[in-house]
């Protein structure tokens, strides 16, 4: 049987509008990722017990995306109030991230290195899982993942 999927192109529009004394200051960019045909949306609840927020290996598995089709990742802290710690592994290294209420955080590729009490660079390598956790209380987050 033969998918029915096309693939699409994911257009990623940011755009800061700021004002200061009459004075505008800010940008629009964009960013274009062809031909991807997969994706994952879903809200979900995080609690303060450190949950997988998704994992990336060699095949499509539940909660699970193909590393080498990469493309976007978004999270964003539906909370009004409480913040997560984000947690971003790569096998070797974790970096973490405060995702304050109603933040946004967002990755254009997997690959990382966090090192500590260092200013040596080695190499970048994928992130392999994405783990968050509530700090005070349980928060609703959103996730937007697109792959090839």
């Amino acid at each position: 049987m033969a998918s029915t999927v096309t693939a699409s192109t994911l257009t990623v529009t940011i755009t800061e509008s700021y004002g200061l004394n009459n004075v505008s200051y800010g940008n629009t960019n964009s960013k274009t990722f062809t031909s991807k045909g997969q994706v994952l949306q879903r809200i979900m609840n995080v609690s303060t017990a450190t949950p997988q927020l998704l994992n990336f290996g060699a095949a499509d598995a539940a909660g699970q995306l193909v590393t080498a089709d990469y493309a976007y990742f978004r999270i964003t802290n539906l909370d009004d109030t409480n913040f997560v710690n984000l947690q971003l592994f790569n096998g070797d290294d974790t970096f973490f991230y405060k995702l304050a209420a109603g933040d946004t955080f967002l990755l254009m590729n997997n690959e990382m290195y966090a090192v500590d009490g260092s200013t040596t660079f080695t190499s970048f390598a994928d992130i392999t899982r994405i783990l968050g956790d509530a700090d005070t209380a349980a928060c609703d987050v959103e996730i937007l993942a697109v792959t090839a």
